[in-house]
C-alpha cells in the first residue's frame, strides 16, 4: 500500500512537469506499479481471509528493501537541492553497493557512462533542460 501511495504522489508530482508531453511515460509507468501494486493487496487480503497459512516475514528480509526505499527518498530530496547530475552521481554508487557491488572501477563506469549519456540524449539531442 505504501507504493501506492507513492505512485499516486509522483504521478500528481508528474502533472507539474512544464512539458506535459515529457510527463506521459512516468505517468504510465506510475499508473501500471499503481495497479500492479493494487493487485498485490488484493492477493494478499484475499489469502488472508482465506485462512491461508501465511508465513511471517522476517525483519532481515525487509532491510535490503528498506533501506532502498530510504535511499529512493533521499534521492529524490536531494535532487531538488543539487539537481540531477549531482544528486545521480552520489545515490548511483551508492545504490550499488548497496545491492552488492564492490568494484569500484565498474561503480564508476557504469555512473560515468550514465551521466554522460543522459547529458548527451536529454540536455544536448531533446534540449531539455534537467532539474
Amino acid at each position: 500500500s505504501l507504493l501506492i501511495i507513492l505512485a499516486v504522489y509522483f504521478y500528481v508530482l508528474a502533472g507539474s512537469f512544464r512539458n506535459p508531453d515529457a510527463a506521459i511515460w512516468p505517468k504510465c509507468v506510475l499508473i501500471v506499479i499503481a495497479l500492479l501494486s493494487t493487485l498485490l493487496v488484493i492477493r494478499g487480503i484475499r489469502l488472508t481471509t482465506r485462512g491461508a497459512d501465511t508465513e511471517m516475514i522476517h525483519s532481515s528480509l525487509l532491510k535490503g528493501p528498506m533501506v532502498s526505499i530510504l535511499l529512493i527518498i533521499a534521492y529524490a530530496i536531494l535532487m531538488n537541492f543539487v539537481g540531477y547530475f549531482i544528486s545521480t552521481a552520489i545515490f548511483l554508487p551508492l545504490g550499488m553497493f548497496a545491492l552488492g557491488q564492490r568494484n569500484w572501477k565498474i561503480m564508476l563506469g557504469v555512473t560515468i557512462g550514465l551521466e554522460l549519456f543522459i547529458y548527451i540524449l536529454f540536455v544536448v539531442e531533446l534540449k531539455l533542460r534537467m532539474p
